[in-house]
């Protein structure tokens, strides 16, 4: 026993003298993006914090490289201490890039994003966040990684010397022991938000729980709930219909303020009185997955179960004797699926302008969701409720509209944004020309409901960042999500006979333009304005209710919205 315990005690001393500049390396590419992140966030307030952290690291890394000789042998032992060099460059340099483009980790939003997409938007998604900079530098990283593999080899310790490792190892243990201890004693917080990860294991941890979140999804299709009990069904609405955008930050539209005037439909309708504009309003998340878990279901910010254990508003709706429409001109994804294609098939009719899937590379503009509505419209059924899903100002920018709408160059870029690069302004009027189109596709569907008895709402699912507050990104991501990102506009549009029919409900609209709302409450007003209550209704959460909570704190992933975002 002693004889077998000595020769792995020998073979886990051999490894770590051989492979010393090696470990080091392991050792560096964990704990500098876990010092950027520490460093970022708290400035030097913490720098106990990663002293210890650093020191824990370094007993881990120690460790592992002693197992992995003791266990498997010199040989063995050494090709898995350059495979776990190369592991945790490869994750530091995702989880360092995610750090620098996104000012957040690696987490489970990006790690969703990529799963439930198509090979389409990951082109899009390549080309807007990473592109030739971001080849580059994986090109370069991958050359960097092995030259530096190469130094880090010579970096060893004789064989002479290799007795002294045992004491290496103890003093290293000793100190992760008591480092370990601290950190668990002191430093408990950021243990729980994830700060001290190393990029192996933020990763890991992400693309697990994006994985498991797939399968609830899955279980989702097969388990949510269908039957609807309903309190009250007043309805008679014949057409109530959501325009439901996407990546569009209020303060983007000259509708709400912008100097660009990229909303002519929008402010010729407002200037006849026939908007109710609201100006304070934001999404619960910063990505259109986990908008939409919240915006058509009863689950909010306050909810402790799982999004899809609570009832959605397609199934309420059909309940309340609507047919119900979703019509999307995003994809018909695949064998990952998404939150949409929950409501979609639970609607009474679901339309794609095409069928995308992962393997197709190709878009259409919103414009092709007209043919879906108009016959929608023509559709038998005296009550109907449409959601029609656009692409809106979603990334790529320039590829959201026809040349047709091309009006705003670099050039037009107003102050303080006009001192940027030529590319960025470029990105930032492409992004005003979005608006521009996307304006006009929501005007043209409000027109097309002007001779009905109609309600139409138009939100989308969130905002988006065009690089504002002098800040590195154009889009959107769904941690740690910015102001602009959650920041959207909502706007209603009666049609005249319904502003002759109910002009109740109108001044109802009208009154609540200036009130404070998240719109993970959006179902309980959608209910409270078509006169349908189910079980969970609380008018308190309706923005148009007089016993509207006006006070309810906008907390989005654990941040007070007013107090700590806006």
């Amino acid at each position: 026993m002693r004889e077998w315990w000595d020769k792995r005690l020998t073979n886990g001393e051999a490894v770590l003298a051989r492979y010393l500049g090696l470990l080091l390396g392991i050792f560096l590419v964990n704990v500098l993006p876990v010092t950027y992140q520490v460093l970022h966030k708290y400035g030097t307030e913490r720098l106990d914090l990663l002293r210890i952290d650093a020191l824990f690291v370094l007993a881990g890394t120690v460790l592992a490289g002693f197992l992995f000789g003791a266990v498997f042998g010199p040989k063995w032992g050494g090709r898995l201490t350059c495979a776990a060099f190369f592991v945790c460059a490869f994750s530091a340099a995702i989880v360092g890039y995610s750090l620098y483009r996104y000012d957040v980790p690696f987490g489970t939003g990006i790690a969703t994003a990529i799963l439930q997409t198509n090979a389409r938007e990951a082109l899009e998604f390549l080309s807007m966040y990473v592109g030739f900079t971001g080849l580059g530098l994986t090109v370069f990283g991958c050359a960097v990684s092995f030259a530096l593999l190469r130094i880090l080899l010579r970096l060893h310790v004789p064989k002479s010397g290799q007795h002294w490792m045992r004491y290496v190892l103890i003093l290293t243990l000793l100190g992760g022991i008591g480092s370990g201890s601290t950190i668990w004693q002191q430093y408990r917080y950021y243990i729980f938000n994830d700060t001290l990860d190393v990029p192996f294991v933020c990763m890991g941890r992400a693309v697990w729980t994006a994985v498991d979140d797939t399968r609830k999804f899955e279980k989702l299709l097969r388990d949510a709930p269908a039957d609807v009990t309903l309190t009250r069904n007043d309805s008679e609405i014949p057409y109530v219909v959501v325009i439901l955008g996407e990546s569009t930050a209020r303060n983007r539209l000259h509708l709400y303020g912008y100097p660009l005037p990229n909303t002519p439909e929008l402010d010729t309708l407002n200037e006849t009185g026939e908007l109710a504009v609201y100006r304070d309003v934001i999404s619960p998340q910063g990505a259109t997955v986990g908008v939409l878990r919240e915006l058509f279901t009863f689950a909010d910010a306050e909810s402790d179960g799982e999004w899809y254990t609570y009832h959605n508003l397609i199934d309420v709706m059909n309940a309340a004797g609507y047919r119900t429409y979703w019509l999307s001109n995003q994809e018909s994804s695949g064998v990952w699926g998404n939150v949409a294609q929950l409501y979609a098939k639970r609607s009474t009719v679901h339309a794609f302008t095409q069928l995308r899937e992962s393997h197709e590379d190709t878009g259409l503009p919103d414009e092709a969701v007209f043919p879906l509505v108009d016959r929608a419209i023509a559709d038998a059924g005296e009550k109907k409720f449409l959601v029609v899903h656009l692409m809106g100002t979603h990334v790529l920018y320039k590829k959201r509209y026809p040349a047709s709408f091309a009006r705003f160059s670099a050039d037009d870029v107003p102050p303080p944004q006009d001192d940027l690069s030529e590319s960025r302004r470029q990105e930032i009027a492409e992004y005003a020309n979005a608006v521009l189109y996307h304006d006009f596709v929501v005007a043209s569907l409000i027109e097309r409901f002007r001779d009905k008895n109609a309600l139409v709402i138009f939100l989308p699912d969130h905002g988006e960042a065009v690089y504002d507050n002098g800040g590195s990104l154009a889009g959107h991501v769904m941690d740690h999500p910015t102001a602009p990102m959650l920041e959207i506009p909502l706007v209603f549009w009666a049609s005249p006979s319904f502003r002759e029919k109910y002009p109740d409900q109108w001044e109802r609209i009208l009154r609540a333009q200036d009130r404070p709302y998240m719109t993970d409450d959006w179902i309980h007003t959608v209910l409270d304005l078509t006169g349908i209550a189910t079980p969970e209704f609380e008018p308190l959460k309706s923005v148009v209710n007089a016993e509207f909570d006006a006070k309810r704190k906008r907390v989005v992933q654990g941040m007070d919205y007013d107090w700590q975002m806006r």
